[in-house]
């Protein structure tokens, strides 16, 4: 059975749990706007609208999977063969951890601006100022989102 279909499955069952969950949370009379359920369940349908996508994906296309745009092991690339997963894996989970210590020191705007900067160049992305600009736009929605709307304080 193809990867993707899997997965998108898997984590649409996962996300209606996590939903559930946070739908369980009990409300305070002292709540915000929000409320303590607002974030989790944000969360929970964004994850199954991601693996809406990758079912979608999988059910397209039979060979989907992490691959190499250019031909695997293409000269010049920094994508990793998709016979080494786990290492791309590893790369995400240090770019990630990268964001949550720099975070407390540059501000959520810049850490998070970051965190979509890394992420792009690591996933093949080119170091060009419309990916720096993409990146800065993506601080300002989450920051806008979290911040601004929800009323979420980051560090």
């Amino acid at each position: 059975m193809r990867r993707d279909l899997v997965f998108g499955t898997g984590t649409l069952a996962v996300s209606v749990i996590f939903y559930r969950m946070a739908d369980a949370i009990p409300t305070s009379q002292l709540a915000d706007a929000v409320g303590p359920q607002g974030l989790p369940k944000v969360y929970a349908v964004i994850l199954s609208a991601l693996s809406l996508i990758l079912i979608t994906r999988g059910l397209r296309d039979p060979g989907s999977g992490i691959g190499d745009p250019g031909g695997s092991g293409s000269r010049g690339s920094r994508i990793p063969d998709p016979g080494s997963r786990s290492f791309r894996a590893i790369g995400m989970l240090l770019i990630g951890v990268a964001y949550i210590v720099l975070a407390p020191w540059l501000g959520y705007l810049l850490s998070i601006s970051g965190l979509v900067f890394a992420t792009t160049y690591y996933q093949g992305g080119s170091l060009t100022r419309q990916s720096a600009v993409v990146a800065f736009c993506g601080g300002v929605f989450f920051w806008l989102l979290f911040v601004v709307m929800m009323g979420i304080s980051q560090p």
